[in-house]
């Protein structure tokens, strides 16, 4: 179904998947394409907006989806699916990888530079996964809202040049859509230690709040695995700080 009259993502070439991508609903404006899969509950489909007005990044913030300029999407995926999030980085990650060399960065971020350019939110309801995945693609510095103009990137910004949106999505679902088939066929544990190697974090000294010390490992669920002076602490989640 399509909501929208005129976009450069539509129409979109023919996909070259097996899951992902069996029916694509197109909205010009919603309030959460994650809200729209978990809805849904049909393994596969994909929805895709032009604007959200109530994207969600981690920990319930809002995530700014300016119109026309970035890929605003979720994935609707039974569950379950050990490692969906970890896949979602390396397939973004490879996407781009021809032209921009981007940086997974832990938990579900991709950084070019010091700048965020993607984020990834698996959200689950009952049996169904969404799969969101925001990415700023053609952003320059003005279209960001002022708080965010210190730390938030775009491909366009990183790259020097403009991105054919819907060529790079294309790229992305098809991406996806191997890393879903991949998981199905039980090489989550060979996907999560690509992931592991991309986030470059083991042996790392981060600090997180209270919590400072030397990575020594990342376990079964992504979690980081801390040697802190007063013994080892398991991180979850969050916002971490490399010290060293």
């Amino acid at each position: 179904m399509s909501d929208l009259t005129h976009t450069d993502l539509l129409p979109l070439p023919t996909l070259h998947t097996k899951i992902v991508g069996r029916n694509i609903h197109y909205f010009e404006e919603t309030d959460s394409t994650s809200k729209q899969a978990l809805a849904a509950c049909v393994d596969g489909d994909v929805f895709i907006a032009e604007c959200q007005t109530a994207g969600r990044g981690r920990h319930g913030r809002h995530w700014h989806s300016a119109p026309g300029l970035g890929l605003w999407f979720s994935i609707c995926l039974a569950a379950p699916l050990p490692g969906a999030s970890f896949a979602a980085a390396l397939a973004v990650r490879d996407a781009v990888a021809d032209t921009l060399p981007l940086t997974v960065k832990w938990p579900n971020d991709l950084y070019a530079g010091n700048r965020k350019v993607c984020g990834i939110l698996l959200e689950q309801r009952r049996k169904w996964f969404a799969l969101g995945i925001g990415l700023n693609v053609n952003h320059q510095s003005d279209d960001f809202p002022s708080v965010l103009r210190h730390r938030a990137g775009s491909l366009f910004l990183a790259s020097n040049t403009p991105w054919d949106r819907q060529g790079l999505l294309k790229k992305l679902l098809e991406n996806l859509d191997r890393m879903v088939l991949r998981l199905r066929q039980g090489e989550s544990g060979r996907i999560r230690e690509d992931w592991i190697h991309a986030c470059d974090i083991i042996g790392r000294y981060i600090r997180r709040g209270p919590v400072a010390g030397q990575v020594t490992a990342v376990d079964d669920d992504g979690a980081l695995v801390v040697q802190t002076r007063s013994g080892v602490q398991r991180v979850t989640s969050g916002d971490i700080s490399i010290v060293g």
